[in-house]
Order: structure tokens, then sequence, then C-alpha cells
């Protein structure tokens, strides 16, 4: 005979306790699980495929989105012929695959592979990064791109220097040099028109252009994001108090193209050549006494104020700095060898640390 249990002694769910279990599971169930869908989808999304080596698929006229997920699933190309489906009719792109022969490298990512499919085989993919002065934008487009002529690039974007935008793109490969300038100068002032408000500049109290020309020294000037609004203060502090900036980026970019023998050549002509363009040092590291001293607008070692123009393209990082510039004790700063930014209240501390870290 089988012993009875005391109730007592054990714990029940009754149906009162059963009813609180599922109205507080039931919620966290409903938040939690599509929490998990998306982390995961987020990262098989990105996640490069395991092939090893480069695969060749030909997409056909009339082949729909299934046949073209069937035949990459079974290269290698794509790491689930499910998730590529999922993406494709999510993103509506189910329409804008191409026809054509791809060349799909290893450790292509889903995301890649559509872009790839979207843009069809006479797209190119550029990528500008941050930090490039126009001759750096011009030799990239002109290697990359058939059609692009360096010295028309550089001609036609001059005056245009900070304000095309680093990203990456698609273009086909017969855009033209006006269409190429065209295509970073509006991706410029989309980008730059939403996180640049006129109550951002009232805040700042900077004009536009102090804006755009303070932003692309940060770019140049230090690379880890953490520091570049502590940064920014230090150099919008300086400015307003009517201080040297002291910032090696505005001589390196004023000294570059004296190194190679283009001074005093007349505006018409494109100097350095295209050749000459694509090997140089556009940023020199080492700067001389001489460099410190050299007579130009842009060197803000001999000169007051900031440069007439943006030095270099930046991305809306270095722009968000100098909007949320830190205010801090510090009035200088220098990145060693290891790239870590070291900061001083004074010269004299200043001059201790460039001891220490850059001799």
């Amino acid at each position: 005979m089988s012993e009875q249990l005391d109730p007592t002694k054990y714990h029940t769910l009754t149906p009162k306790l059963k009813q609180k279990l599922i109205l507080i599971g039931l919620p966290l169930l409903i938040i939690v699980l599509p929490l998990l869908s998306y982390t995961y989808y987020s990262f098989a999304v990105n996640r490069p495929n395991q092939i090893g080596k480069e695969v060749t698929v030909e997409i056909k006229e009339g082949e729909g989105v299934l046949d073209v997920s069937r035949k990459l699933s079974s290269l290698g190309a794509t790491n689930s012929e499910f998730l590529f489906n999922v993406y494709v009719f999510l993103n509506n792109k189910d329409k804008n695959i191409q026809a054509g022969k791809y060349v799909i490298p290893s450790g292509a990512t889903l995301v890649d592979l559509v872009d790839m499919l979207e843009h069809g085989t006479d797209d190119v993919k550029l990528t500008f990064l941050e930090g490039w002065r126009i001759e750096e934008i011009a030799g990239y487009a002109a290697v990359n791109l058939d059609n692009i002529d360096y010295e028309d690039f550089v001609s036609l974007a001059s005056h245009l220097e900070g304000t095309l935008f680093p990203d990456t793109y698609w273009v086909n490969s017969n855009i033209t040099e006006t269409e190429m300038i065209d295509l970073l100068r509006n991706t410029f002032n989309e980008k730059t028109g939403k996180a640049l408000t006129e109550k951002d500049l009232e805040n700042v109290q900077l004009t536009k252009n102090e804006v755009f020309v303070l932003a692309s020294i940060v770019e140049r000037e230090v690379s880890k994001k953490e520091d570049r609004a502590k940064v920014a203060g230090i150099l919008v502090k300086r400015y307003k108090s009517d201080e040297l900036l002291g910032a090696d980026a505005t001589t390196q970019y004023a000294v570059a193209k004296g190194k190679v023998g283009c001074i005093n050549v007349s505006v018409s002509v494109v100097c350095p050549s295209y050749n000459l363009s694509i090997e140089m040092d556009w940023w020199p590291k080492i700067l001389e006494r001489d460099d410190l001293n050299f007579d130009s607008p842009y060197n803000t070692r001999k000169n007051k104020g900031l440069p007439p123009t943006p030095i270099a393209s930046f991305g809306l990082n270095a722009l968000e700095s100098i909007l949320n510039y830190e205010k801090t004790p510090y009035n200088y700063y220098l990145t060693d060898k290891n790239g870590v930014t070291h900061y001083s209240v004074n010269y004299e501390e200043h001059l201790q640390k460039v001891n220490s870290f850059l001799d």
C-alpha cells in the first residue's frame, strides 16, 4: 500500500499559483524569444561564408530567389539557403537581384552577397576612407575605375576639400568624374545635414565651416573614438582663446606637396602627377623644423586661427566630437607611437611627455 503524502510538507502548484506563473512567464517569453531570434539573425547574416575559396556563380535571366539561393548554397557561397531567402524577402530585395556572372570571395557575408547580386556585374564597390584628402580620393577612384582621370578629378574637386563623404559606395564602372564627385558631395550634404542643426551651431558657438574644419583636424589627429571629444575640447578652447592650435595634421597637409616639388606651381596645373601621387606619403609623420615654420595658411603651428578649409574628409564621429566636445582642464595633447593619447594642463608638463613618449 502506497504512503500518502502530507500536503503540509510539500509544495503543490495550486490553480492560483499556476495562473501567476503563466502571467509572469508569458510576457517574458514574448520579450525574450524575439530578442534571441533577432540576435541570432543579426549574427548569422553577417557571418562570413565557410567555403575557404572564391567561387563563380552565374545567375540567369528569369531565375527566382529560390533558384538563386539553392545555387548559392550548393556552392557554399552562403551558410544557409533558408536564411538567404528570409533576408532577401524581409528587405524587399527579391526584385533587385540581377543576372550575370559573379565571383564571390571567400569570407563574404550574406549581406555582402546580396549587395553584390543587387548591384550587378557592372557595378564596382569602392570604400573611401575617413581622413583622405582630395588627391587620395582621386587616386583611389582612378585606380579602381577606368573612366576616372586623376587630374580631371582633382581639378573638379579642388574647392571641395573635406566635403566628399567617406563611405562605401556601389557605382557603375562607367561613372564619370563629375558623377562620382556629385555622389560623394550629395552624400556629405545628406549625412551632415541630419547630424548638424542650427541649434547645434548655436550650442557650440561656431559656424558650419568652423565645425567642418575642426572635425577634419580631429579626424586626422586622433583615431580612437574615446579620445576625440577630449581632443576636440582642447582644439576648440585654443581656437576661441586665439592661441595657436599647433595641430600636426594641418602642418602635414601644408607641407606634403612641397616635399615633392609642388611649390609655386600654377593653380591650373595638377601637381603632383598621378603616378607620383599614388606612391607618396600625403601625411608625413616626421616634421622638420622648416616644416613647422612652413609659410601656409593651413599651418597651425605657425598661424593662429583655423585653416581656410577642411584638411581631409571626415566621418560623423569626428563631426559629433566637435558638437559634443568635452570641457577639461587640459590645454595640450600628444599621441605616442602606440596610439595612446596623453594630456597636459601646461606647456612644461607637455614637454615632459614629449620627451618621455616621442623621443
